[in-house]
């Protein structure tokens, strides 16, 4: 991955919460500790340090977080990291000192500084003046309260930024959502300094609070981008981190959060984001480390599944995760006795059968793989789940694998194989002499050609399998393919892929329009080129600017081609 391709390459939502972080000056430090290896200090729920190490080339080598995030490859602050490196100037930062940009902020830094305070003071009068919501936010920032008196203070400013763009319909617009949720950024502030503070009440409740009215404001505005969206899973990320690990909270201040937060799990607002329920009532059970805590946990959800219909498919994602963070909970404090029970009770959930089938494998319990796996298989496909049916057939072969039985496996792999997993055909092969392959080989292929839809798999067999004749002719078939099948035709049949571009680029010159597909198609000039069709090419060229005397664009885009092989 490098740096330049950020945009394209990283998850936009943890794209934006990385701009976020940065832009709020959250990346305190980057410095260069080796060659190319960069060391950040960013500031999210604790002080995480990043580490990344580039090559010559802006490529990202290896990227570390010490934080606990574990939803994807890389989270907000190795994004944050990435996009202040991103910033640099062509020189990258020598050990002990920064060549990242200062930007205007130091400059006006520099000049507030030089002011009297109360010069300072007028400024920031005349500007709170003119705007409610400058006021809220400078309140909110000198602030010397706590408890429910900073909640509504913050409460206050999300609401006044959310107001300033509402338009006559009482709706924002997509345009103006990421301005209108200026307020909830700045109280994330807020309860980031009350957490690094150690007032963990404080910071749960103001997060709570922009929840509660994130999620008001998705009724109200066009969330298209996602933004209000990343706001909230911010908001739970932090609640988290402080969460996640309970044993330095005391146990007053424990029982407080723990109640805080699961009775926010039951607002009305919750209804239709299972997710964002389901992270409050994690958070919660993070915090249960005695029985009393636990049952009060217990019955808490025990409720809210009740209400639960169990006809729609969110019902049962629901109760399926209660159930996880249920069984989590028994396996951390109870006998394993006791979780294994309740891991068997559960079993018509998909997510408890594979935990039993990989503690089946790994204990080397084939057997009951077999049996869970056969037992998933019918369950599911009287259901019509045909992935899941899939997956519990992959952990039957993988216990055919470790326990040897072959013929078992020979069959079942051959029913994935046709199912249009090719990882599959390489071992089953394996598993034949050469004289007694051929006969099976010519089976799949016949069964195979049968399946139209699975025509990708029978390509790769044709290449694993130096077919090149019958290759060419399924190409034949499906002229596009040329351009990736050529490598494996071309030391045998090279007049003839050369003729399979030549139609296949006309082809796509009589349904082009766009300077787009003009690149498109110099592009695939280009792959002809690299096959040997030099000439080819040339002729092609030539054939498309005599047929398209009034296509600008596309002369254009033929002419850079025929320059650039100069």
């Amino acid at each position: 991955m490098k740096l330049s391709d950020l945009s394209n390459l990283l998850d936009p939502v943890i794209l934006d919460r990385g701009r976020k972080y940065l832009l709020a000056g959250n990346v305190l430090l980057v410095e260069e500790v080796g060659n190319l290896i960069f060391r950040a200090e960013v500031r999210g729920g604790e002080l995480y340090e990043v580490y990344v190490e580039l090559d010559e080339d802006d490529s990202v080598l290896s990227l570390e977080c010490e934080c606990p995030y574990d939803y994807g490859p890389i989270c907000k602050h190795q994004a944050a990291v990435l996009l202040k490196l991103l910033e640099c100037t062509s020189v990258l930062p020598k050990s002990g000192e920064s060549n990242l940009p200062q930007g205007s902020h130091q400059e006006l830094r520099q000049l507030l500084e030089a002011e009297s305070k109360g010069s300072l003071i007028t400024l920031i009068l005349s500007l709170t003046a003119d705007s409610d919501a400058i006021e809220q936010q400078v309140r909110l920032y000198v602030s010397k309260t706590q408890g429910n008196d900073m909640v509504e203070e913050c409460r206050k400013l999300i609401r006044t930024y959310m107001n300033n763009y509402v338009d006559n319909d009482d709706f924002i617009t997509w345009k103006n959502v990421g301005k209108a949720i200026k307020g909830a950024e700045l109280a994330l502030e807020k309860a980031r300094e009350a957490a690094d503070d150690a007032n963990l009440i404080e910071a749960v409740r103001i997060y709570l609070c922009i929840l509660e009215e994130m999620t008001e404001m998705l009724q109200v505005a066009d969330d298209s981008n996602g933004t209000v969206g990343v706001v909230i899973e911010e908001c739970l990320e932090h609640m988290q981190e402080l969460t996640i690990d309970s044993d330095h909270i005391q146990k007053g201040d424990r029982e407080v959060l723990f109640r805080l937060i699961l009775e926010a799990s039951m607002k009305s607002h919750f209804k239709g984001w299972p997710d964002w329920q389901l992270a409050l009532l994690a958070n919660a059970s993070h915090l249960a480390v005695d029985v009393k805590l636990r049952k009060e946990w217990n019955d808490h959800v025990s409720r809210m599944v009740s209400e639960k219909s169990g006809d729609a498919w969110s019902d049962n994602y629901f109760v399926e995760r209660v159930a996880l963070m249920q069984y989590y909970l028994i396996q951390t404090y109870e006998s394993g006795d006791q979780a294994s029970e309740f891991l068997n009770h559960h079993l018509h959930f998909s997510s408890f059968r594979e935990i039993a089938i990989r503690d089946a494998l790994e204990n080397g319990s084939y057997d009951v793989v077999i049996q869970l796996a056969e037992e998933g298989e019918a369950q599911d496909d009287v259901k019509g789940l045909l992935g899941l049916v899939k997956r519990w057939k992959q952990y039957r072969f993988q216990a055919y694998r470790g326990s040897g039985q072959i013929d078992l496996l020979r069959k079942l792999g051959e029913v994935l194989v046709l199912d249009g997993d090719y990882s599959y055909y390489k071992e089953i092969k394996d598993t034949y002499p050469a004289e007694e392959w051929s006969a099976v080989y010519r089976n799949i292929m016949q069964k195979l050609e049968k399946k139209t839809w699975h025509s990708a798999i029978y390509s790769r067999i044709l290449v694993e399998e130096k077919e090149t004749a019958l290759l060419l002719e399924y190409v034949r078939k499906r002229p596009s393919m040329i351009v990736d099948f050529y490598p494996y035709l071309n030391e045998q049949f090279s007049e003839q892929v050369k003729e399979l571009f030549r139609e296949y680029i006309l082809e796509q010159a009589t349904q082009s329009s766009t300077r787009k597909h003009y690149q498109n198609i110099c592009r695939i000039l280009r792959i002809l080129q690299k096959a040997g069709g030099n000439e080819e090419s040339k002729h092609i060229v030539n054939t498309l600017l005599a047929k398209y005397p009034n296509k600008s664009a596309f002369r254009d885009e033929l002419m850079k081609l025929q320059n650039n092989k100069r």
